[in-house]
């Protein structure tokens, strides 16, 4: 659908939630926003264009806000169907996007060695199936960079980490509209019919909050998240507020019951889940990146320690 003139949301669907990449087609360029999972290229993204009389090879440009498998996964199937379309991301996030290997050890398999928390065969094998082929990037983003889409219409590339190293959004500065991807995550995911799907899955607690800020600052009219629902007007700044109040609910949560007794985060991820939302029991493994983030900080701030000298780790508060 158009959001406003020249800017389309186009949905597709993964692990049961609402996924939305955006397509800004200006006068001068024409530029895709994500490129789904590997599948959605052909599934999602090109029936789309034909719908609107578009050809994938009108698409001059890729902008993957981070590398996370339903981001960057499409790459090398629109890179087969368009060899001269340009792939872009943020520069910390090219190492993972380039290599869908290292990517599902780095990210979806990083809590096995410390914590003993992993995925199962079938979902590793399903996590490899969505990543696609591996694929270069054409160049990368650090912040800063102002991208032409016609005679008065800039989209200005803003750095957001928290929820990866180079996570990128994208600033419309026509409409006004934050293409924020997974930057900020309010308090849950929700599925497709509204229902709470998983939670929040940040990284890099600090740098997460400091995402929020900066979007604050911003001055956006909409927010237009990967996952979310459009905000307009003052739901913008509710959604980042309730972005932030899930952090600080967290972090107090964690300190919480390590002062009761040393746990590991397994045993901590078991505790506070049901404190911290509705999504079903059957994904709290996904909260063991936002409270590994946590515990992360809280032993870089001396108020949590952590023995290293057992697998799984068990921390501790001071």
């Amino acid at each position: 659908m158009e959001i406003v003139p020249g800017v389309h949301r186009i949905t597709g669907v993964v692990g049961g939630r609402p996924l939305y990449l955006y397509l800004l087609r200006g006068p001068e360029r024409t530029v895709l926003l994500d490129t789904g999972t590997a599948s959605d290229p052909q599934a999602v993204i090109f029936p789309y264009l034909d719908r609107i009389g578009l050809r994938p090879t009108d698409i001059d440009l890729v902008i993957n806000t981070h590398s996370d498998l339903d981001h960057c996964g499409g790459n090398s199937a629109l890179k087969a169907a368009h060899p001269g379309v340009l792939l872009s991301c943020g520069e910390a996030d090219r190492f993972l996007i380039e290599d869908p290997e290292r990517m599902l050890e780095f990210r979806y398999n990083h809590y096995a060695a410390r914590h003993g928390i992993a995925y199962d065969e079938a979902t590793r094998a399903w996590i490899r199936s969505t990543l696609g082929a591996p694929q270069p990037v054409d160049l990368t983003w650090r912040g800063g960079e102002i991208l032409r889409l016609g005679r008065d219409w800039l989209l200005e590339i803003h750095h957001t980490p928290g929820h990866s190293f180079g996570h990128l959004t994208l600033f419309d500065t026509r409409h006004r509209i934050a293409f924020t991807g997974d930057a900020v995550q309010g308090s849950v995911y929700r599925d497709t019919e509204g229902r709470p799907a998983l939670c929040p899955t940040y990284l890099y607690v600090d740098q997460y909050l400091q995402t929020i800020r900066y979007l604050e600052n911003l001055g956006a009219a909409m927010l237009c998240g990967c996952h979310w629902p459009v905000f307009r007007g003052p739901e913008v700044g509710q959604f980042l507020a309730e972005s932030r109040q899930f952090v600080e609910l967290a972090d107090r949560l964690v300190l919480e019951v390590l002062r009761e007794r040393p746990r590991t985060l397994q045993e901590i991820i078991t505790l506070l889940s049901p404190r911290l939302g509705e999504w079903p029991r059957s994904v709290d493994i996904e909260l063991a990146y936002a409270l590994n983030g946590h515990l992360e900080r809280l032993v870089a701030l001396e108020k949590v320690v952590a023995d290293e000298s057992q697998r799984p780790v068990v921390f501790r508060a001071r």
